[in-house]
C-alpha cells in the first residue's frame, strides 16, 4: 500500500499523487478496486445530433438547389418528406440500439405508419396495405423469434414483443375484411402466421405468457 510522506496517510489503489496534499507517494501501488471502464467515443446523444445535422444540411441543400433551378419549390418538398422519414427511423434505431427487440417493434410501427402516409399523399395505390404492412409484420415476428433464440434470451425477455407483433399481424385481416386490400396473399399469410404464433404461445406456454403479461401491465 502507498503512503504519503507529508500527510503520513495510507492511500489505497494506484494513485500518482496524494489526494490530500498532492505530494509524492511511496510504497507499492495496488490495483484499483473498481476496474477502469472504457469511455464510449460516440454516444447516443452525439449520433442523434450528427444525424440531425446531416438531415438539416441535406434539407437546406435540396431547397436551395430546387429554388435556384426552378425559381420555386417543386421536387424539394418530396425530398424533405424523405429526409424526415429517414431521420425518424434512424433516430429510433439509435435510441434503442442496445434493446434490439424493442427497436424492431418500434420500427414496425413507424415504418408501416410512414408507408400509409406516403401512400395516402401520393395518390393511394394501396401498396402500403397490400405489401408493406403484412410483410413488415412477418419479418418483425420472425426476426424477434430468431434473435431471441440466437442470443439465448429468457422467455420473459422476448415474449411481450412477440405477442405485440402477433396481434399487430392480425391488422391486415381487418383491412381485408374492410375491403381495403386488393392483393390478398400477403395479408392472408401474415394473418395465418400471427394466429399460429399466438396460439402456440398460449397453448404451450400459457402460464408463463399470462404471468408475464400480468407482470408487465401490473394486472
Amino acid at each position: 500500500m502507498q503512503q504519503c510522506r507529508r500527510c503520513n496517510v495510507k492511500v489505497e489503489g494506484n494513485k500518482s499523487r496524494c489526494p490530500l496534499c498532492q505530494g509524492e507517494l511511496r510504497g507499492k501501488a495496488e490495483p484499483d478496486v473498481f476496474p477502469q471502464m472504457p469511455e464510449t467515443r460516440f454516444g447516443s446523444d452525439f449520433l442523434i445530433k450528427l444525424i440531425s445535422f446531416i438531415a438539416i444540411s441535406s434539407a437546406v441543400i435540396c431547397i436551395a438547389t430546387d429554388y435556384m433551378l426552378n425559381d420555386k419549390l417543386s421536387w424539394s418538398v418530396i425530398s424533405l418528406a424523405g429526409i424526415l422519414c429517414a431521420w425518424l427511423t434512424t433516430t429510433v434505431g439509435i435510441t434503442y440500439r442496445k434493446r434490439i427487440l424493442k427497436n424492431i417493434t418500434w420500427q414496425l410501427f413507424l415504418i408501416t405508419a410512414l408507408a400509409v402516409i406516403w401512400d395516402r399523399f401520393t395518390g393511394w395505390r394501396g401498396w402500403s396495405l397490400d405489401f408493406v404492412l403484412p410483410c413488415a409484420c412477418i419479418v418483425s415476428m420472425l426476426s424477434i423469434f430468431i434473435i431471441a433464440k440466437v442470443l439465448k434470451m429468457k422467455y420473459g425477455e422476448y415474449i411481450l414483443y412477440l405477442i405485440i407483433g402477433g396481434f399487430y399481424g392480425v391488422l391486415p385481416l381487418l383491412c381485408l375484411l374492410g375491403g381495403m386490400i386488393h392483393i390478398t396473399y400477403p395479408s392472408v399469410i401474415c394473418t395465418g402466421t400471427s394466429v399460429i404464433i399466438i396460439a402456440a404461445l398460449f397453448l404451450f406456454k400459457g402460464k408463463s405468457t399470462t404471468d408475464e403479461i400480468e407482470r408487465r401491465f401490473h394486472l
